[in-house]
């Protein structure tokens, strides 16, 4: 008679995809490879961190205590290894994976890490996104948070502090993720942690610079406005780079405003059309690509129209004070209502003549032969939108600048600055919003050391 076996159904789920991807990608060698062995561990620091990942964002919105119960009903020994059960993934073996993570440096772990992704899965990589976004931190932060000076190869701890805060949470304390990503697919190649008050245009450019050998950098960098400066520019001095230009530059604000014939004007992309211009800003040769944007300019136009709205109000104030005033003469009020006209942003005040008001010793019908005691004048004038303000305004809806130092037209030409910029979006820019949608709660955290948070960013 024949026994039927001992059979175990566990849910699988995608994790069996998910585990075999970082087999193939050789993530637990890289990292035990790197972190170095721990005497007499039953879980590795790789395996640890491959255990986080099948877990997801869960390992990242749950406390650590919790994290062994992902994995109850699940095949556990088939997806980390034989010997490795729940119960060896508790707080403290997950708590001290984040340390070692720290030690070793995550930024460099995560450099060893996408380079063993890329020899596994090797892919094109035409352009690498820079952009940087906050997470902010719940709890206490005292003065041992205060971040450490660059003294050595020892890691340095981020600072949790107070920052210009994307989330819209200034009253939390922060941390800055930086991430390097290709073009391909948006795969991030770079992870790096920085103070929640770091500022983008003194911290993204060294990045690139300190690990340009480890990322073998051979291709054009995207960065946002942000690190346009002088200063950046001659850092980037090797690098080939696709950048926008801040609308508050001297330079640019007359590009943005100048009017163009149209004839000048060439299509880019569909909606967009631009025209070259070239510029030595900081010392550096370079193609200023100005773009004009259809659906942004009627975006534009619809805050333009608010703004005339808002305009007119305080406009309005202008002329009430003015009228209740009085002039000692003619010219004077003309004057006065030329300064105040030339102050408004989109308005104008016109000129309808002034009223003569005499001035009396008494209240009262005055005397036959009395003299007043002064004479003065009241202004009268109307409000209207002036055209021509509003004109200079409507040249710049929808436009703004990019810059890149590839000079060869031929090799880098104007559309293909304006595709690799847009790619931002689609990048580095979908990581982050997938980091801080709602739905996964990722958006900040809750770990008391900001040594773990630096490596909790890895993870993530």
């Amino acid at each position: 008679m024949e026994t039927t076996p001992n059979l175990q159904v566990y849910d699988l789920g995608h994790l069996g995809l998910v585990a075999s991807i970082l087999d193939q990608i050789g993530l637990v060698q890289t990292v035990d490879r790197f972190v170095g062995p721990r005497p007499g561990e039953k879980v590795s620091t790789g395996m640890a961190l491959k255990a986080a990942i099948l877990n997801a964002l869960g390992f990242v919105t749950s406390p650590l205590y919790l994290f062994g119960h992902f994995f109850q009903g699940k095949p556990t020994e088939l997806l980390l290894g034989p010997g490795i059960t729940p119960e060896l993934l508790n707080d403290d073996r997950m708590g001290r994976m984040l340390d070692s993570l720290y030690a070793a440096g995550v930024t460099e772990l995560f450099v060893e890490v996408a380079k063993s992704a890329r020899r596994a899965f090797p892919f094109p990589v035409r352009a690498l996104h820079v952009d940087s976004t906050s997470f902010h931190v719940h709890g206490v932060y005292g003065s041992g948070e205060e971040g450490q000076t660059d003294t050595g190869d020892e890691p340095l701890v981020i600072r949790l502090t107070h920052g210009y805060s994307r989330d819209h949470r200034p009253d939390l304390k922060q941390w800055v993720m930086n991430l390097i990503c290709a073009d391909t697919g948006g795969i991030p190649l770079l992870f790096a942690p920085g103070d929640g008050n770091q500022s983008d245009q003194e911290a993204l450019v060294p990045l690139l610079a300190r690990y340009r050998q480890s990322l073998e950098l051979g291709e054009v960098v995207v960065l946002d406005g942000a690190s346009y400066s002088q200063e950046n520019l001659g850092a980037l001095r090797g690098f080939s780079w696709v950048m926008r230009v801040p609308a508050t530059l001297k330079e640019a604000k007359v590009l943005l405003r100048e009017e163009l014939p149209q004839e000048a004007w060439r299509p880019l992309l569909p909606g967009y059309r631009g025209l070259e211009v070239e510029s030595e800003y900081g010392g550096v040769r370079q193609r200023w690509l100005l773009v004009e944007s259809q659906e942004r300019a009627r975006m534009e136009e619809a805050s333009l129209q608010q703004r005339i709205a808002r305009a007119e109000g305080e406009a309005r104030k202008v002329l009430g004070r003015l009228t209740a005033r009085t002039f000692a003469c003619e010219a004077d009020a003309r004057r006065a209502l030329s300064e105040a006209s030339g102050r408004l942003p989109l308005h104008r005040l016109v000129y309808l003549g002034v009223q003569e008001e005499r001035q009396w010793e008494r209240v009262g019908r005055p005397r036959k032969g009395e003299r007043p005691l002064a004479v003065v004048y009241r202004l009268r004038a109307r409000l209207e939108v002036d055209q021509e303000k509003l004109e200079r305004a409507r040249r710049g809806l929808g436009r703004f600048i990019l810059a890149t130092n590839v000079l060869d037209r031929e090799g880098l030409p104007p559309w293909e600055v304006l595709r690799r910029y847009k790619d931002q979006a689609r990048t580095v820019e979908r990581g982050f919003r997938f980091l801080k949608d709602p739905l996964f709660f990722t958006e900040s955290t809750f770990l008391k050391r900001p040594e773990r948070v630096m490596a909790l960013g890895m993870v993530m």
